[in-house]
């Protein structure tokens, strides 16, 4: 799924008609467009760990700046992966027989009955968190994924989830930030 910033106001009017804009502006506002949305990211990015118990590793690999602008089109996304996070990747605590305790909102453990690590390979990327019911879905999860009757695959939210959560959030900065980088390059281009 494609999740573009935010509907940036920062230069209304100035850019409204491409074809008649000087090309100084043009590549000026590329370049304003294209560096607010690697900084916008990073915000989002640190907003989302605040959320969710997320590794800003694991974050860089899956929220990333998927189109940049360049020529005539004006237009950066950010994009975040949609498929449901392993809640293995949240795991805080191993009680063999009884369960996992696992931390999705930092600082908040939650133990799970009847849980244990269900290994999909051999490194640890590869390690899903499963639980066994009594019969149907267990109670409360999030898109859990039948392997029996009695047996189920459990995730948490996806990092395009979390994104939506913070995305308005960092918008009224990414607009600020673009108006003031589009200023600053146009005004260190007349000074050349």
């Amino acid at each position: 799924m494609e999740i573009n910033i935010v509907a940036v106001e920062g230069l209304s009017g100035l850019l409204d008609d491409l074809d008649h804009i000087p090309e100084t502006q043009r590549q000026a506002a590329v370049a304003a467009i294209n560096k607010t949305a690697d900084r916008t990211r990073t915000q989002a990015s640190r907003l989302m760990r605040n959320q969710v118990d997320f590794k800003a590793s694991y974050l860089d690999e899956r929220l990333k700046v998927t189109k940049y602008a360049r020529g005539r089109d004006l237009t950066a996304v950010i994009r975040g992966r949609d498929r449901p996070t392993s809640l293995a990747r949240f795991i805080t605590h191993v009680s063999k027989g009884k369960g996992v305790a696992v931390a999705v909102k930092p600082g908040v453990a939650r133990f799970i009955k009847r849980s244990f690590i269900f290994k999909g390979g051999t490194n640890q990327q590869n390690r899903l968190l499963a639980v066994r019911t009594d019969g149907g879905k267990p109670a409360g999860a999030y898109k859990p994924i039948r392997l029996t009757d009695k047996l189920w695959l459990i995730y948490g939210p996806s990092i395009d989830q979390v994104f939506r959560v913070v995305r308005d959030d960092v918008a009224p900065a990414a607009a600020e930030y673009l108006e003031t980088e589009f200023n600053r390059i146009m005004d260190a281009e007349v000074f050349k």
